[in-house]
Order: structure tokens, then sequence, then C-alpha cells
């Protein structure tokens, strides 16, 4: 009975014990907007995509659509951004793991990246993907649909994590898929396997496209009249950090109004697609 009676009072200490650890823990946890206010540094991941975010390569100085617009936001918290490099395939995890406050870049806000971090609403705009191809190659004269590059005799380059690869990985069963390593110094590298012929597409968001074919006229970009599958643009954060999220929308929809994020976009050039708004009394 005394053995019993232990047993049970060695349990419920030990419960105890792991529900004052677990409940220290949590408590011990802080926002990130709650860190920031105390610290006044905001670390921010980018991935290099002009005009959104761009990289000096002779200072090392970011700026671009996205990265001027943080910087305001900065400036107005009286906080300093430390900015970190990474790529759109890497993003989620470097978030979600606490290495950035947040991702400040044209990030593509889709299901499979939602499952791990959150997204700022509204979308910032949105962004669809066109098909590069050799001008001269009269297999795509008459292409209506990118579904028609899903043939298993075709080889399509793409940048890996970037949104074409993510599109191809979801939708095409039988094409070959050319993953091509990009950096920062060089973003269009993928595009180079279309013009030498060792892929006979490449698909990805037309801002890379636009930028390559104004130095190579020997490939087109078929669909950047017809941009498909437009996805939303955000900025990710943490699933936990509610306040932080809720800051970010705020500030993002206040210069939204205030038309900075219009004349960012018209500085740099910005290709983004937008839902057309208006402003009147009633």
């Amino acid at each position: 009975m005394l053995r019993t009676v232990l047993k049970g009072f060695l349990c419920a200490v030990t419960l105890m014990t792991l529900f004052s650890c677990g409940k220290t823990q949590t408590s011990s946890q802080e926002d990130s907007l709650d860190r920031i206010r105390r610290t006044g540094v905001i670390e921010a991941c980018t991935a290099i995509d002009p005009p959104y975010s761009q990289k000096d390569a002779k200072t090392g100085v970011y700026s671009g659509i996205y990265v001027d617009a943080m910087n305001v936001i900065a400036q107005k918290m009286n906080a300093k951004v430390n900015w970190h490099e990474t790529t759109f395939g890497n993003a989620t995890g470097e978030i979600a793991a606490g290495r950035c406050d947040v991702m400040v870049s044209d990030f593509y806000a889709n299901i499979p990246r939602a499952l791990s971090i959150a997204f700022t609403s509204p979308p910032l705009g949105y962004m669809g993907l066109g098909i590069l191809v050799r001008k001269n190659d009269p297999r795509f004269k008459s292409v209506k649909s990118p579904f028609e590059f899903d043939k298993p005799n075709l080889t399509i380059a793409v940048a890996p994590g970037e949104a074409g690869d993510l599109w191809v990985k979801e939708n095409f069963k039988q094409t070959k898929i050319q993953r091509v390593d990009v950096q920062s110094a060089d973003l269009t590298r993928f595009c180079v396997e279309v013009s030498s012929g060792r892929a006979d597409a490449a698909l990805s968001g037309p801002e890379f496209f636009e930028k390559y074919t104004k130095q190579h006229p020997e490939v087109v970009d078929i669909f950047a009249s017809r941009q498909f599958s437009l996805n939303p643009i955000g900025w990710g954060v943490r699933q936990s950090d509610y306040k932080w999220l809720q800051f970010l929308n705020t500030a993002l929809q206040f210069l939204d109004t205030q038309g900075t994020l219009a004349q960012l976009e018209k500085k740099y050039h910005g290709r983004l697609l937008h839902v057309v708004k208006q402003y009147k009394l009633q």
C-alpha cells in the first residue's frame, strides 16, 4: 500500500515538474515585435530578385522595392535592419527556425509554405509565370497552354525553390526537369540552358525573363503578355508571431494607402499585377 501511494506521489511530482517547465518555457517566448522594440534591431531575410530585392556588388548595400519599404518601416520604428541573404528555397526554413524575423522579398504565399510560416495580408500584389524558348524553335509557335510542355521528350530548366520550380513539381508529370542553382551574381543562369540548347524551355517568373531577353535576343517569353498561375505576394513571418504579423499588416497597409509602395514600384520598374482600387467619399 505504501509503495503504491509513494509511486502515485512521485508521478504527481513528475507531472507538476513537467507542467511547470513547459509553462516557464512558453512564458519566456518573446514575440518579435516586443524584442524589436526592446533591442531596436530587425533581423530580415531577403532573396535577391531585382527589382524587389537587389544588392550592390561593390558596397554590399541592399535596395529594391521591398527592401526600401522595410527600411521605411524600420525608420518609423526607430529600429535598424540587419539583412541576411537567403534563397527562395531556404527562406521558409530560415523563418521557421527563428534565424530571421521576416522574409522581405517577392515571396509567393502558397499553401505548402503556409503550413510552416504566416504571410502578410492582403497581398502586396500578384505575379504569374512565363516560359522561355528559343525564337526560332518551330515546336512552340502555336502554344496556347503551359501544359503543352509536359511531354517526355522535353527538358525544362528551373531555379531550385523559385516559383517555376514549385509549379512544375505540382503540375508536370512527364517532362524532364533540369534544376540549375543560381546565385545573386547571376540569377538568370538557368536561362542559359535554353540559349545553349541544353534545355527546350525555362519556366519562371516574368521578371527573370524580361531582363534576360533584353541581352539575349535569341530567346523569347511566349507567355509575357498572358502570365499563368497567378500567385499572391507577401512577406513571411513565424506563425507564432501574432503581434509582429499584425504590425506588419498595418504598416504595409499604411505604405500602400499613402502611395509609398506605388512610388517604389515606379522607381524600380516593378511588374507586379494589382487589384485596381479607388478611394472615394460616399
